[in-house]
């Protein structure tokens, strides 16, 4: 019930500027819904058009487990690898920081089995069964037993507190982009849960129960998406509040931090954001049910310098299991990638997923961002250019994911040593942002550009980040 009351909160949040990981809408249509049979251990699941809370990806689905592990027991999961770009189990302290986990191919598969997540691997496999553990403890000091994860992952408090005291466990099962024409599952049901004895003299197998799925919230959340104001006034000086100009992307350390990101990092309080990002990064790292094998950048779209704000940046590869599909597991620079914007409500609005992001010749992405009022005609796939709703607020979080980066890319937002070096370590990579005061300078500026049957961005001459021109400063 703890863990029902802390996300029934979140979707109560309000808070501007609360930036924390979780987002994703999609221009594909959603995977079918499916609800079979499943362990009653399983009590909630965390999507887009469920419990819209704690930024979920719109890609991905998280089932919530909270499960008593007495002294001399441990947890059983037994399950099929689903039919999908990646999956994992996590646990999770009571601050919501991820303690530890393992994901798809660090999972050995059943006698039998196949792991299609292994690179090379037959994604297509009929027999893809596997077993994983969860101890309450610490990883052992010589080293984690094979498929198994831990409830303390021996850091000191307050950096991860065990457990171990209330013997209950907090545990998310994720999966990553369904194979298309595939349930939210990835076709394979959720994992089975049993409470098993350490000596193996007791096993108990936590019981089928009807589906306890939420009504859907997707209408709610189309509607925040579409909501938000037509082109400001021109006669209003800008605030100069919710971020900066050009927008500025922070590696994502904690909520403390990303609190103040979004409240204090613009031109008018930056000189409070430098004692308080100094003093944040020094508490605990994670919170919100973040995913360690992702990273995360965030920025915020802000009204006081445009209507509109457009990123541009290299897109890093990753692995084709959508469409099209490969049927072996292929590599890539990232597992995969993701931009969303949000409210500070903890809701996605909406997302871009690396394989249905337009690129162009050199393999970059153009990703506007706006109210539905204020979209560029331009701003469609037709036209090579990606667009997402900004939402009603006047600031909006911009989350970008960066997921499972492989060892010879160092590009990657996990690469990312601290806060400020960013643009540095991603390179082209980095997405640079620019604000438009209007719908009709951004079409100018492709129309100047090719036009939507051939715009090309201006590589030698980007465009320069500006207010509306003649508006009054505040001084």
């Amino acid at each position: 019930m703890r863990l029902l009351y802390v996300l029934g909160a979140l979707a109560t949040v309000s808070l501007t500027g609360l930036v924390v990981p979780g987002a994703g809408a999609r221009r594909r249509a959603p995977h079918a819904r499916s609800f079979p049979a499943a362990s009653c251990g399983w009590v909630l699941e965390i999507s887009g058009d469920q419990a819209n809370v704690a930024f979920p990806d719109q890609a991905a689905r998280y089932w919530v487990a909270q499960l008593p592990i007495p002294p001399g027991f441990h947890i059983q999961l037994d399950g099929q690898f689903p039919h999908a770009r990646y999956m994992s189990f996590m646990t999770y302290d009571p601050a919501t920081r991820a303690i530890d986990g393992i994901h798809d191919s660090q999972i050995a598969p059943n006698p039998g089995s196949v792991n299609p997540f292994v690179a090379g691997a037959d994604r297509t496999a009929p027999n893809r069964s596997y077993r994983v553990y969860v101890v309450n403890g610490a990883i052992p000091g010589a080293g984690r037993a094979p498929n198994t994860i831990y409830t303390d992952n021996g850091k000191p408090p307050p950096q991860t507190k065990t457990s171990s005291p209330t013997h209950m466990t907090t545990l998310i099962y994720r999966v990553y982009e369904p194979d298309q024409g595939e349930s939210i599952t990835g076709g394979e049901g959720l994992p089975r849960i049993s409470l098993v004895a350490d000596n193996g003299l007791a096993h108990v197998a936590l019981g089928d129960c009807l589906s306890s799925a939420l009504p859907s919230t997707q209408a709610l959340t189309d509607e925040l998406a579409a909501a938000g104001t037509g082109a400001g006034s021109d006669s209003l000086p800008s605030a100069e509040l919710g971020g900066q100009d050009p927008p500025v992307w922070l590696k994502y350390t904690n909520m403390v931090n990303g609190v103040g990101n979004g409240v204090l990092n613009n031109p008018r309080t930056e000189a409070a954001w430098g004692p308080f990002q100094q003093a944040s990064n020094m508490l605990p790292t994670g919170g919100f049910y973040d995913n360690l094998d992702n990273a995360y950048m965030v920025a915020f779209d802000t009204a006081s310098y445009g209507d509109i704000v457009v990123f541009h940046g290299k897109a890093p590869t990753t692995p084709q299991t959508y469409l099209p599909s490969d049927t072996t597991m292929g590599t890539g620079q990232l597992r995969y990638w993701s931009m969303c914007s949000n409210m500070s409500t903890t809701q996605y609005l909406g997302c871009v997923m690396d394989d249905g992001v337009k690129l162009d010749s050199q393999g970059y992405y153009t990703i506007v961002i706006s109210t539905a009022a204020n979209r560029p005609a331009v701003a469609r796939p037709a036209c090579g250019i990606e667009w997402l709703p900004k939402g009603p607020l006047p600031s909006a979080p911009i989350i970008l994911r960066n997921m499972v980066p492989a060892p010879t890319f160092t590009q990657a937002i996990q690469d990312v040593p601290a806060q400020g070096q960013e643009q540095a370590t991603l390179g082209p990579y980095y997405p640079q942002g620019y604000y438009f005061d209007h719908a009709s300078n951004f079409d100018g500026f492709v129309n100047a550009n090719g036009g939507c049957s051939a715009f090309q961005w201006p590589y030698s001459s980007p465009p320069v980040s500006y207010r509306p021109a003649g508006l009054p400063g505040l001084g």
